[in-house]
């Protein structure tokens, strides 16, 4: 199960801070140099339709470079706040690294001049401004020394009591971003990996999720005399492993395993033996979810059908403390873990649940589209997810996502994967059920595609669409599977194809039919 809970926030950062440069240079790229991974743990605030809201995490991925230019560079000084930016420091006395503030950290464009608007990293503390209690930037330069101390592979942050570190506008009026406590450790890649003579297989793990569903999930698995793995247990961090042990039947893994870094929502992921227990949302209200029970990790080994099975779930998760809040990636209950037979195929089209028209105006909002994937052919064979994508048209034409716009990706994307998700224009509510977020006008329809692609081989399920009409929005999918028959090349009907050559004959619900050749 994946839950997650969604806030949509729509932030305006305002213009240049008085102490600060007129057109500041923001650090998305720091100096060549010994990078270091650090697992982070801070409290402080953020901005919740511009109120401070409370922030408290554990587990999140950061980065410190000892730069061969002789400075230091810390990633994200905010963890409330993901910029992918930058401070640059200096070592001084001891194990004291000094960074002086402010510095530019964020950047967006002003809806009405269309220039950027910077927020900046300051040393905040309570203070009055426009005869209200809020938090002010301290004043003096020598009072905006920002001081870590890095000792033992540890980074600690150094602050008087009721001085914190926070972001601000051009005025000084703090935006609700701010950081009261800081600690980190490093914590380097997870190098645990089969051996080249180990045999390894794609599996499929069959598991009930948190609704009681049945799910399919595609894995990887090994053997090494008594050494097992499994891999590329979560969307992602592929090509990591756990490793445990087998004694006769039994294979048991330790009750909680590091798995890697997951760069995207940048955290620690971890594998753990799970029970049904409490969690509490934002709210405070209180819900079902597995939790770290601190026992083993037990599947049975079935030789002849070389799977793997257990009683219990195997919980993919943010963070190696179990605070009964923690962010789960995937839950698998009773999880059946088989070798895996992978086929190409078109898959099942997109079913679109819910449109939101592209408002123009400067203080309008996005255009958004809420729709279900299938994972399956229309012969229902499970399709490998790394194989699948889906493309959004507008009016009839193809979209292309660029940085310049969504601003978490690296290049332009037109084939999304299924997989992608950035919990902010891409989201991913679950394994089937997605949004994405598009800023251009709708005037006829809109229409999703899912398509395999591997190579230059692409089969596609054909677009469903939505139209737009003066009187609402009617729906219009692409034509629907009605069945597929089979016939072996003597022309006789097959209801289960084995191994061999076979025609197969799709027929959709217009009365069209598509004939192939098929090898099973």
């Amino acid at each position: 199960m994946k839950r997650l809970c969604t806030l949509f926030i729509f932030s305006v950062l305002s213009a240049v801070i008085a102490m600060a440069q007129d057109n500041p240079t923001i650090i998305t790229k720091p100096a060549e140099g010994d990078t270091i991974n650090l697992y982070r743990t801070t409290t402080g605030f953020e901005s919740v339709y511009y109120y401070g809201v409370p922030h408290k995490s554990t587990g999140d991925w950061q980065r410190i470079v000892f730069g061969k230019d002789g400075a230091v560079y810390l990633e994200n000084p905010l963890n409330s706040l993901y910029t992918k930016t930058w401070i640059k420091g200096a070592s001084t006395v001891g194990d004291t690294i000094a960074f002086q503030l402010p510095q530019a950290i964020f950047s967006e464009e002003d809806f009405s001049t269309g220039e950027p608007k910077y927020g900046y990293l300051y040393r905040i503390h309570v203070g009055t401004k426009n005869g209200k209690e809020t938090y002010v930037p301290i004043e003096g330069k020598e009072n905006q020394v920002l001081k870590y101390v890095w000792r033992n592979d540890s980074l600690l942050m150094v602050e008087k009591e009721g001085e914190v570190i926070g972001m601000c506008r051009d005025n000084g009026a703090w935006t609700s971003y701010s950081e009261a406590t800081y600690k980190s450790a490093r914590m380097d890649e997870n190098k645990i990996a089969p051996s080249a003579s180990a045999k390894v297989w794609d599996g499929l793990v069959l598991y009930m999720d948190m609704e009681g569903k049945s799910q399919l999930y595609p894995v990887k698995y090994a053997f090494d005399g008594d050494d097992v793995y499994l891999g590329d247990l979560t969307a992602n961090v592929k090509g990591y492993w756990i490793k445990g042990t087998k004694n006769g039947t039994t294979v048991t893994f330790p009750a909680t395993s590091y798995l890697g870094i997951d760069r995207t929502t940048a955290c620690y992921v971890f594998v753990s033996s799970a029970v049904m227990g409490k969690g509490q949302d934002e709210m405070g209200n209180e819900y079902e979810k597995p939790c770290l029970s601190h026992q083993p990790l037990v599947f049975t080994y079935d030789a002849e059908k070389n799977a793997l099975s257990t009683k219990g779930i195997l919980m993919v998760h943010k963070s190696m403390d179990d605070d009964r809040s923690t962010y789960i990636f995937d839950s698998y209950r009773y999880a059946l873990i088989n070798q895996w037979d992978k086929k190409a195929a078109a898959p099942m089209p997109p079913k679109l649940t819910a449109y939101q028209p592209f408002d123009p105006n400067p203080w309008g909002g996005p255009g958004g589209l809420q729709f279900t994937l299938s994972y399956y052919s229309a012969d229902f064979n499970y399709l490998d997810p790394a194989h699948l994508y889906y493309n959004l048209y507008i009016d009839g034409e193809k979209q292309t996502f660029t940085p310049e716009t969504y601003k978490n990706l690296k290049s332009n994307m037109t084939d999304v994967p299924y997989s992608f998700s950035d919990q902010y224009q891409f989201y991913k509510y679950d394994e089937n059920s997605r949004a994405i977020y598009f800023y251009k006008e709708a005037k006829d329809k809109v229409g999703l595609e899912a398509v395999y692609i591997d190579g230059d081989q692409r089969l596609s399920s054909g677009i469903s669409e939505y139209f737009l009409s003066s009187t609402g929005i009617n729906v219009n999918t692409a034509k629907q599977v009605e069945k597929v028959e089979y016939h072996d090349l003597s022309g006789r009907s097959v209801n289960r194809p084995e191994k061999g050559i076979y025609v197969q004959t799709t027929i959709y619900s217009d009365g069209s039919r598509i004939s192939q050749k098929i090898v099973r």
